[in-house]
């Protein structure tokens, strides 16, 4: 007899998932790059949707705003297919992850493409994950995630950076003599 091990579900466990409202949204607006969604797991990981909290939901818009612009753009200039397709996003060690394919384009087109994701992960880990203001990166135990001081402060998260954990003490401190 083979024993019971359960199933695996979707987001099991994780409470970092963006509201499935904005996820509609974003494959409303982006059907090219959002083709997989909710797609087999055994194909792809965009079956467990966008793995990140609302926060950087603009960023992520903005991001596959300019992505897709760009595919569109190549195809009008050359006649050739040039398209992304999300694989991932999620949030790893506290920033934004977006693993992709691309079908078509040259290798300058494709490090356009690269530079394009690259500066939406590099503005996460100055973006709360949860309400989309400035955040830090903070630690809580091993987990990592970029947070504004309210919401750090809320989840028991300390700031990285020294400096900046020094001056959410002096907040604290402020803020409960208030």
């Amino acid at each position: 007899m083979i024993p019971d091990i359960g199933i695996i579900k979707r987001n099991a466990g994780k409470i970092n998932n963006m509201k499935n409202e904005l996820e509609i949204e974003l494959v409303k607006k982006y059907p090219k790059i959002l083709k997989d969604y909710k797609g087999d797991p055994m194909q792809t990981c965009m079956s467990w949707g966008i793995e990140h909290d609302d926060g950087w939901f603009k960023l992520l818009d903005k991001c596959m705003e300019k992505l897709q612009y760009f595919c569109d753009l190549c195809f009008y200039r050359s006649g050739e297919e040039v398209q992304v397709v999300a694989n991932q996003i999620k949030e790893k060690y506290g920033t934004l992850c977006f693993y992709t394919s691309v079908y078509g384009g040259d290798n300058t087109q494709h490090d356009i493409i690269d530079d394009i994701i690259d500066q939406a992960e590099r503005r996460s880990a100055y973006t709360c994950e949860v309400t989309g203001e400035h955040g830090e990166l903070c630690k809580k135990g091993g987990w990592y995630r970029t947070l504004c001081y309210e919401q750090a402060r809320k989840d028991g998260y300390v700031a990285c950076k020294e400096s900046t954990e020094e001056y959410w003490k002096e907040k604290d401190v402020k803020g409960s003599s208030i």
